[in-house]
């Protein structure tokens, strides 16, 4: 094989490899989630309204209009966050109170003095664990990041995927932002062990 043989075949191989390394985008919306990211976004949506009812004391965090208030936070474009603040209206309640789900940047919420938020639920896959840690310290609230490695990096909750998906707990993280879960919901979670 010549050396213009090699260069074909590479690019070939390049081109027909970019759908898997690039991140598609629609104009103006900025970059969508890969595949996997969507689908635990998906089932992060399913367990993030049972990690929220298995907060004490919830009545805590409502809002003087009686809500509990979920701030659905994303990096850059909000494209990230829209499907998932519908997702969360159309669940709507809590344990009988109404939640109000509102979309901020991550630069929004660094700066957030707002009512007391009962949940952030993390959007975007590009935020710092450390920035999801000072969230939950600063608010005093539960921070749910379903991508990989972020409970370990920071978030108070998020999804553990093996053989089955379980809720993913960090307690010590828990204990630092101030919130306590229910015992049976610790039972059924898989636990981190880290600081």
């Amino acid at each position: 094989m010549n050396t213009a043989d090699t260069r074909s075949l590479f690019l070939g191989l390049l081109l027909g490899l970019m759908p898997l390394i690039v991140l598609h985008s629609a104009p103006g919306e900025g970059q969508t989630l890969w595949h996997e990211d969507e689908q635990r976004v998906r089932v992060g949506l399913k367990l993030f309204p049972a990690c929220l009812g298995a907060l004490e004391s919830i009545e805590t965090w409502l809002t003087p209009q009686g809500s509990l208030l979920v701030l659905v936070v994303h990096a850059g474009s909000n494209a990230s966050a829209r499907p998932v603040v519908a997702s969360l209206e159309s669940v709507g309640r809590i344990r009988d109170y109404p939640l109000a789900i509102q979309s901020l940047s991550a630069t929004e919420l660094d700066a957030y003095s707002g009512p007391r938020p009962v949940g952030i639920f993390v959007s975007s896959v590009d935020l710092a664990p450390r920035q999801q840690r000072l969230w939950s310290e600063r608010q005093r609230t539960l921070v749910f990041s379903p991508f990989a490695g972020a409970v370990e990096g920071g978030a108070v909750a998020g999804i553990h995927v093996a053989d089955r998906v379980l809720p993913f707990v960090s307690p010590a993280q828990a204990r630092r932002a101030g919130i306590r879960f229910k015992s049976f919901f610790l039972n059924v979670a898989r636990l981190h062990e880290g600081d």
